[in-house]
């Protein structure tokens, strides 16, 4: 008998993901892995004590996991309350969906990284505590090279401070201009890695223009990678870096719902099928 799960996207997100979201509920079903598709705009959950979700008639559903792509973390430390196996788990959404805590995690095990500081936007507001040199001021919420601005002088803070969220991640600019690796990861394993690269924007997303090719790790980049795999287990996450001068990665970021457009186009790795059979092994321990 199949086990049943539940794939969750924002609304706006199902149709531009649908090519990855069919193969996924194919992948899954080869492996007798039933996966339904919810918008989490449509998510019922009871908090009461008993937690489940509930469907458009207030039926109870029952699903064996879910995989959870809309970036709500409190979603997954909800289910796994219920005891519903979530991929990510509810430790990594919550530090991956927000900069400020991977970066104080990861810094916590040596992983090397630009100098990183987690400031209100109001901070800002006495001239004294504006550095002087060049910064990248994030979102620490924000996905997809979304909510980061360069800021080149100290009086631009100002000028952005309207478009500014109210809480930030205040970094120096540091690596190659335009550059970045992904690495993908499943089941704290590397799967492939795409070198991203803009010529026009000091992000190098592919989303904004930028290109992309696949990557082969050297040992120290393995290294480093299996540095964060060993403190933490990924059940499918990408791994961002930056690139310095003498070509050592500084991790960037972590993405919890990770896109893989670039990943199908430039090599021939399905990571669909193999994050389908890594769910299928984990749920039959």
């Amino acid at each position: 008998m199949g086990k049943y799960g539940l794939v969750i996207y924002k609304q706006h997100e199902i149709t531009r993901n649908k090519r990855f979201i069919n193969m996924l509920q194919q992948h899954c079903l080869d492996k007798e892995l039933h996966l339904e598709v919810m918008a989490y705009e449509q998510l019922c959950i009871h908090l009461s004590k008993t937690k489940y979700i509930a469907g458009p008639l207030n039926e109870k559903l029952h699903y064996d996991f879910v995989i959870n792509r809309s970036a709500t973390p409190w979603l997954n430390e909800v289910l796994e309350l219920a005891g519903i196996r979530c991929f990510n788990t509810a430790y990594v959404a919550r530090i991956a969906n927000d900069k400020r805590l991977t970066h104080a995690v990861l810094s916590n095990i040596d992983v090397p990284m630009l100098s990183s500081t987690a400031v209100h936007k109001h901070y800002f507001l006495d001239k004294k505590q504006v550095p002087q040199e060049k910064m990248i001021i994030k979102d620490p919420l924000g996905k997809g090279g979304t909510g980061v601005k360069l800021a080149e002088a100290p009086e631009e803070i100002h000028g952005l401070s309207t478009t500014l969220s109210d809480n930030l991640l205040v970094q120096p600019v540091g690596g190659q201009k335009g550059k970045d690796l992904r690495v993908y990861i499943v089941g704290n394993h590397i799967v492939g890695a795409v070198l991203r690269e803009s010529a026009t924007d000091f992000r190098a997303n592919v989303s904004m223009g930028g290109s992309a090719r696949l990557y082969e790790l050297n040992q120290a980049e393995k290294r480093l990678v299996s540095l964060i795999t060993d403190a933490i287990h990924l059940d499918f996450v990408g791994i961002d870096f930056l690139i310095d001068d003498d070509g050592h990665l500084l991790f960037n970021e972590m993405e919890d719902a990770v896109g893989c457009r670039s990943l199908y186009i430039h090599s021939s790795i399905d990571i669909a099928a193999i994050f389908a059979s890594y769910i299928a092994k984990e749920l039959q321990k």
